[in-house]
């Protein structure tokens, strides 16, 4: 069966990531599986950077002009937040259909802001006429633009008076994104997949496809290179301490409101003060951007190592830990949980995104209520004066593994997509 993916990007950022290995992983199992991306970072064959269009003279002076002109300034609306503002891509869309000479049986899209606006996702739908498939990678397919709502439920109704919004209103850039929505795409024949039951109960909100399906199935991730690995390997290759208990947490943007790391920080102060044992006995593994700043606060002593850009030095990070910790209080998923268990390493995190498919409290981590530090710190002391370590990581590495595993993913994926090739039939 031939996949044709659109994703903005193919290896640069947790949504990218994840829509890369779901595409080899589909390839790995027999389908022919393409991706076109707007920015290319990777050297793989089947992976295609979408043509450029040329912008005009006029654009280019209009986009001078709105940047310069203060009246013309203040009716463009910004975002306190990642937003996606349909703007018309720079994308040669013609050449990009003209340049697929076998129409694909099945067009998958993930995080796609500045690669598709809806007009063209429609015209995609009426030149192939092949079932879609969008893989939520956040909330953006289902609201006015923003990728997380932050406890708005303005996408249940038709958002408007939007809280990201400089500009907001009831007929604001929201109300208008969501409305073109429901115009060109709500008699579209989307089939969404959750990554996680997070996505799935944010979905059923929806008031543009509550009624569409929906189906659960989680990111594959490489069991090759997330698996348990000899700890004391792994922390001599990272320069880490063999004779501590060690935390690791991290995300691409330390200072990225939704990861939650003011919390995080409130619980290793209160992880300090109730700890029965000598604090020297643990440290503190940090990764992420502009990580100086928090590591300046933290009440242990630890070891900042920057941005991970590649899996190994990832996977080598969770190996080394003896608990991973996910302060994330909005999240789609993150895909942080299921790797560190896959290495075999216990998770304590909120009760949200994908950590209540995943961890079961008191066997491979702690599920602390939402957004309360003081729970997130009841879950790392339960792990740090338990002795039944080696249980913890052997459960962690079994669930994981059983739930997203590249091969059992691709093959749940490939039931979803005949079965939709059959519904298009009849």
């Amino acid at each position: 069966m031939r996949i044709l993916h659109f994703s903005s990007d193919d290896i640069t950022g947790g949504a990218a990531k994840a829509a890369y290995r779901l595409h080899v992983a589909l390839r790995e199992v027999g389908h022919d599986s393409q991706m076109i991306v707007l920015r290319k970072k990777s050297d793989d064959d089947t992976v295609t950077q979408a043509p450029p269009c040329e912008t005009s003279l006029w654009a280019s002076r209009w986009k001078r002009l709105r940047q310069i002109i203060p009246l013309v300034r203040k009716q463009i609306p910004t975002a306190n937040y990642t937003f996606n503002f349909d703007l018309q891509p720079q994308v040669n869309f013609s050449a990009l259909l003209a340049g697929q000479n076998i129409p694909p049986d099945i067009l998958c899209l993930h995080w796609i802001t500045g690669l598709l606006d809806v007009r063209a996702i429609r015209q995609l739908h009426d030149h192939f006429r092949c079932p879609i498939v969008w893989v939520m990678a956040d909330q953006e397919s289902m609201t006015g633009g923003c990728h997380y709502s932050f406890g708005c439920d303005g996408f249940a109704r038709s958002c408007g008076h939007c809280p990201q919004l400089s500009l907001s209103h009831a007929q604001d850039h929201s109300q208008a994104l969501w409305q073109r929505k429901k115009e060109m795409l709500a008699d579209v024949p989307i089939c969404f997949v959750a990554p996680t039951s997070w996505g799935r109960e944010k979905l059923a909100q929806s008031s543009l496809f509550r009624h569409h399906r929906c189906e659960l199935i989680p990111y594959p991730i490489d069991s090759l290179t997330f698996r348990p690995y000899d700890q004391p390997i792994a922390r001599d290759l990272l320069h880490l301490p063999q004779d501590k208990t060690i935390i690791f947490f991290g995300a691409t943007y330390l200072e990225d409101r939704r990861k939650g790391m003011p919390l995080l920080l409130e619980a290793l102060t209160e992880t300090r003060a109730r700890l029965k044992t000598s604090p020297d006995d643990v440290f503190l593994l940090v990764a992420g951007l502009n990580g100086n700043q928090l590591m300046a606060k933290l009440p242990f002593a630890g070891k900042y190592i920057g941005q991970l850009n590649d899996d190994l030095s990832l996977a080598l990070a969770y190996q080394s830990a003896d608990l991973f910790v996910c302060p994330s209080v909005e999240d789609a998923g993150p895909m942080m949980i299921p790797e560190a268990m896959m290495c075999g390493t216990p998770v304590v995190a909120f009760h949200t995104g994908g950590a209540p498919d995943l961890i079961q409290t008191g066997k491979n981590g702690y599920l602390a209520r939402m957004a309360d530090s003081i729970d997130l710190a009841n879950g790392i002391l339960a792990f740090l004066e338990a002795d039944n370590g080696s249980t913890f990581r052997r459960l962690a590495h079994s669930v994981a593994s059983s739930n997203h595993s590249p091969n059992e993913v691709a093959t749940r994926y490939s039931t979803l997509f005949h079965s939709l090739n059959q519904d298009k039939q009849h």
